[in-house]
């Protein structure tokens, strides 16, 4: 890629919080950003066409669509394209760019993912339920059509760094340590668990980001959706993946090496890092917007062991990767219902992973649950969301 180069870039999920984090390194980068979508934050959304001036955007709907047209016609100088539903993301994501940033929460995301394959894009991947529910498919449908997925999560990205230069069937790695802060609730003990609110889950002392992964960091999910998703893309054994407290958030993860050499990838926890590695690899650039580290006054960084039981989310993301089939995406579709229901204060927040594992447990007795056929995977996804609001109910 030319430095000097106007990059085209497309970002869906352009409201969420990786969206705009993605938006702030297009600003710092200068480039064109071309394409953008949304669901429903159409105030937002508005403001961002009015600054960026895409030629095309995208929403969840009709009526979000006729909301945002009615605002539009205040600026008669902007021509953007509004589409919208499935299929209106689905076109945004083939459009023409030199990257697209897939920001889109959850398994909403897989169709316009597939999307951007198809076209051949670099895609900046800041979604990791789709590698994570649909086992290898992603992985090798990007093969196929020769497109890249370049991951934006920070541990993901930061083993990435730590292999540069090397193939992703690299056998020369040992193990992987995947570090987490640990949350809100690190210190927590188990009666305290009791009383855990919405608010208290979402106020996570070192990231600031959207309201499921929040909650998923608080309930260590996002750690064990992460265990998954670098299983897939670095070919790595559940075997190979040690997850580690590391409270200050600096180490982003750490690759250990068959001769015991350790690289570790160490930043200011900013989620723009790993978004500008990837709108720009191989290249870096500069982010003098940015602090640097200073190790002259960082402190300890402190390691320790993370507590199964008090945070069963992880161990039973372990066990979907072992079992591997379509237990992950069932796994995953749980844990969605489950976050939804206790934003909405249904159930508390010990039930989450009491509702993913009541899934689990039942799905091992369902005929799809070995299944590795994108259709089979995609009905036991839609199965263990319909089962989880059942229990829930």
């Amino acid at each position: 890629m030319e430095i000097n180069q106007k990059q085209k870039i497309i970002i869906l999920g352009s409201t969420g919080s990786i969206g705009q984090q993605a938006l702030n390194v297009c600003r710092r980068l200068n480039y064109d950003v071309v394409g953008l979508s949304c669901s429903y934050n159409i105030k937002m959304l508005y403001e961002q066409i009015k600054e960026f001036k895409p030629q095309r955007v995208a929403v969840a709907d009709h009526n979000a669509a006729t909301e945002l047209t009615e605002h539009i016609k205040k600026i008669p100088q902007i021509k953007t394209e509004i589409l919208y539903g499935d299929a209106g993301n689905i076109e945004l994501a083939k459009s023409t760019c030199d990257r697209i940033v897939v920001a889109i929460i959850g398994f909403a995301a897989l169709k316009p993912l597939l999307a951007a394959i198809e076209a051949k894009h670099i895609i900046a991947l800041a979604n990791k339920e789709t590698i994570v529910s649909t086992g290898k498919f992603v992985l090798d449908y990007a093969k196929k059509y020769g497109a890249k997925i370049y991951p934006v999560d920070s541990e993901p990205s930061a083993i990435w760094q730590c292999i540069a230069g090397k193939t992703y069937e690299n056998k020369e790695i040992k193990q992987v340590w995947l570090t987490a802060s640990g949350g809100p609730f690190r210190n927590y003990n188990k009666k305290q668990f009791n009383s855990i609110t919405v608010e208290d889950a979402l106020n996570h002392p070192v990231w600031s980001m959207g309201q499921k992964i929040t909650i998923d960091s608080a309930s260590m999910m996002n750690k064990g959706l992460e265990l998954i998703e670098i299983s897939r893309l670095f070919n790595l054994t559940g075997n190979q993946i040690k997850v580690i407290i590391h409270p200050q958030s600096i180490i982003h993860s750490m690759v250990e090496y068959l001769d015991g050499s350790v690289i570790a990838q160490m930043s200011i926890p900013d989620m723009e890092l790993p978004i500008q590695y990837a709108l720009t690899y191989d290249k870096r650039l500069p982010m003098p917007d940015k602090p640097n580290l200073n190790f002259s006054e960082l402190g300890q960084l402190t390691f320790e062991a993370p507590d199964m039981e008090r945070f069963p989310a992880l161990r039973l993301a372990y066990e979907a990767q072992a079992e591997d089939g379509a237990m992950p995406a069932v796994l995953n579709a749980a844990n969605e219902i489950a976050v939804q229901a206790f934003i909405k204060r249904k159930i508390s927040f010990l039930d989450i992973s009491g509702m993913v594992e009541a899934t689990m447990q039942k799905f091992r007795q369902h005929p799809l649950y070995r299944s590795v056929i994108l259709n089979d995977i995609l009905a036991a996804d839609q199965w263990a969301r319909e089962y989880t609001e059942q229990i829930i109910d």
